[in-house]
């Protein structure tokens, strides 16, 4: 069998690069404090003043995201359905409206053809 290999959380690589920080050990008694490497550790400190030291999301929340997101799209596309309907709505009101009230030139020759 392999050697088996350890992982370590981000909050746990945040705390021991933070002691190296703040100047409470050097790397070399991390390492020997932490049975790690030192070249692990020195990698932990290069991520960390990059700001790349951070948390990858999990398979669970890349698909929880893109759902998400296709949750988002379908609402836009229903509001979007929603306001067209009203707008089409709205506007059959207005034209049943112009042709059943007073008489208009618009709509008098509707009305000039006599009772059948």
């Amino acid at each position: 069998m392999g050697k088996m290999r350890r992982k370590f959380t981000v909050g746990f690589k945040q705390q021991v690069v933070q002691e190296i920080e703040a100047g409470l050990v050097t790397k070399a008694a991390a390492a020997r404090k932490y049975e790690i490497s030192g070249g692990v550790i020195e990698r932990w400190v290069w991520r960390y003043r990059d700001g790349t030291l951070l948390d990858k999301p999990t398979s669970e929340e890349k698909a929880l995201k893109a759902e998400n997101e296709r949750l988002k799209a379908k609402i836009g596309e229903l509001t979007m359905q929603i306001d067209l309907l009203k707008k089409v709505e709205a506007y059959a009101q207005q034209k049943k409206r112009e042709n059943t009230s007073v008489i208009t030139l618009r709509n008098m020759a509707q009305f000039q053809g006599g009772a059948k």
